[in-house]
């Protein structure tokens, strides 16, 4: 399969990501760009764009269980 036919999953904006983990749309992009934790991004020129799973996993991998 060639990537002409390749499904594509709709990426996020940074305002998608922000309004999903509620918090600031600055939050998202300091923490795409410069600061720790980093969340996986996806960068199409000066555009930030974000893959749902890797949202996801940076989510599941910050995880807390309170027992």
């Amino acid at each position: 399969m060639d990537a002409k036919n390749l499904p594509l999953e709709k990426l996020l904006t940074p305002r998608e990501v922000a309004s999903w983990l509620d918090v600031s749309v600055d939050w998202v992009q300091d923490h795409a760009t410069v600061k720790e934790p980093r969340i996986p991004v996806v960068r199409i020129g000066k555009l930030l764009r974000f893959r749902r799973e890797d949202v996801e996993t940076f989510l599941a991998e910050r995880m807390v269980r309170l027992t």
